[in-house]
């Protein structure tokens, strides 16, 4: 179980009694964080989850509760934050910042079908056209530049990966000279990150990568995921999510030609991210910590490379 900050019955009876939200019932620590610690948490009125932030500072948080405030006044499907008796959502619990969050009923969809893939699309769209006001909003720490600072790294898994690597970095070189419109995005909009119920949309959830970058790479991030077959992509399923996109949102006539490559760079992000993860513990023990394969994302380019 990723739970990395352990909460007793106590502290979250004496947690939950500074919300309006009745009694605690039960509370259990969720499986397959990798980056917080998350509690389903239920009281005689209602259901809840419980984040413990572990990389983010509370500094940094208030950003992301203004945007899910701001994307829930514009009805896009997202979790909603609650606000405490004093009307507080940022907390402070075991040390660490808290948010308890309305729990979206559903669960995720391990092999989505077309229709899955058509309301995540629309969905996207939503939160892309959204009026959203920030005067400093973050940018991307795992963007182009961040590929970039990584240019040198060689703890690879493979040979070859760093020549690979360095290929792609210059494939990339072209797109900051392209028109390609900016706003806030998800960064990070894999299946499990939504939640559907008897197979509709209910929720987009874990917002704690958003940040400002390229709209188009939101799409190929998810694309690249929810699109993905035993030998490639499914091209009915990439076809259905960009002309469900593109229903909310056109595509610029530069976008239309960067699409391949920001799904590459999409996947090369995941390939790195991955890679360091794998690197920072392949001599620790591993059990309860979700380290998931960089290999996919390898494999993931070498699809996009070929087609």
């Amino acid at each position: 179980m990723s739970v990395f900050t352990p909460i007793s019955r106590a502290q979250m009876h004496g947690f939950v009694t500074e919300y309006r939200i009745g009694q605690l019932t039960q509370f259990v620590g969720i499986d397959g964080g990798t980056d917080n610690s998350n509690y389903f948490v239920d009281t005689d009125t209602g259901r809840f989850v419980l984040t413990l932030f572990e990389r983010l500072t509370a500094a940094q948080l208030p950003f992301f509760l203004s945007l899910g405030d701001q994307l829930k006044a514009h009805h896009c499907l997202v979790a909603e934050p609650i606000h405490d008796a004093n009307g507080l959502a940022l907390k402070s619990l075991s040390g660490k910042p808290a948010v308890l969050f309305q729990r979206v009923p559903g669960h995720h969809i391990s092999v989505p079908s077309t229709d899955h893939c058509q309301q995540m699309a629309a969905a996207l769209g939503d939160v892309h056209v959204a009026p959203l006001q920030f005067d400093a909003p973050p940018c991307n720490a795992f963007g182009l530049d961040w590929l970039h600072q990584h240019r040198t790294f060689s703890d690879w898994q493979d040979a070859g990966d760093q020549d690979l690597y360095a290929a792609l970095l210059t494939r990339f070189d072209a797109l900051p000279s392209l028109k390609l419109p900016k706003g806030i995005i998800h960064a990070d909009m894999f299946h499990d990150n939504a939640l559907f119920e008897h197979d509709q949309l209910r929720g987009l959830i874990d917002w704690y990568f958003a940040c400002h970058d390229w709209l188009l790479l939101d799409v190929a991030i998810m694309v690249n995921d929810w699109c993905v077959a035993d030998n490639g992509f499914d091209a009915d399923k990439v076809a259905v999510m960009v002309a469900a996109y593109q229903e909310k949102r056109r595509f610029t006539e530069d976008e239309e030609q960067a699409f391949t490559t920001m799904r590459v760079l999409a996947a090369t992000r995941f390939w790195l991210s991955r890679t360091l993860a794998w690197s920072a513990l392949k001599d620790e023990d591993q059990s309860g910590i979700t380290v998931k394969p960089p290999a996919e994302m390898k494999q993931l380019i070498q699809r996009l490379l070929s087609e």
